[in-house]
């Protein structure tokens, strides 16, 4: 009888413990989305598109990275068809208008297709030239908006966060 009543106690105690570890644990399913900052676009079907820039404020004749990525966060395939070889890609954008890069778009049907879980990198490495990130000219001290996405009428549509790069004076 006396080891009867120790287990119960010790298998009251465990319940007890179990159930405090618990304590103010509420299961919340999926988070909601963060709104999108103003002039980003939904990516379509699970994708996911994001920008780095090391570092993000650097001397005219620094080296800098850019790393553009598009992720399949889905568990669905994505496919889409587009009207030429441009497909996705990065943009910089400063003083209300866009810089580049400058991109040549072969006129071919072209289909993108993403496996759950896929993800592609455009990386740019700028190594001392006035022309960073391929851009369409020279950028000057200032403060520019990098963003990435799919490519509609010959132009990036932004959606990713933007990253905001500042080039300063030698």
């Amino acid at each position: 009888m006396q080891l009867r009543r120790v287990i119960v106690h010790t298998c009251m105690l465990a319940a007890i413990v179990a159930m405090a570890g618990c304590a103010g644990h509420v299961s919340r399913g999926k988070e909601p989305p963060m709104p999108l900052p103003p002039g980003i676009s939904p990516a379509p079907g699970g994708l996911k598109f994001s920008v780095k820039i090391t570092p993000a404020r650097f001397k005219l004749g620094e080296h800098v990275a850019l790393e553009a990525t598009m992720f399949n966060d889905s568990d669905k395939k994505f496919e889409r068809r587009f009207p030429t070889s441009c497909v996705w890609d990065y943009q910089v954008a400063g003083d209300l208008r866009i810089l580049g890069p400058h991109r040549m778009c072969l006129q071919t049907v072209t289909d993108l297709a993403l496996e759950p879980g896929e993800l592609r990198v455009i990386s740019r490495d700028w190594r001392g030239n006035a022309r960073y990130f391929e851009v369409d000219e020279s950028l000057a001290p200032g403060t520019y908006q990098v963003t990435a996405g799919l490519i509609q009428d010959g132009q990036v549509v932004p959606m990713s966060d933007p990253v905001t790069i500042e080039i300063l004076p030698r």
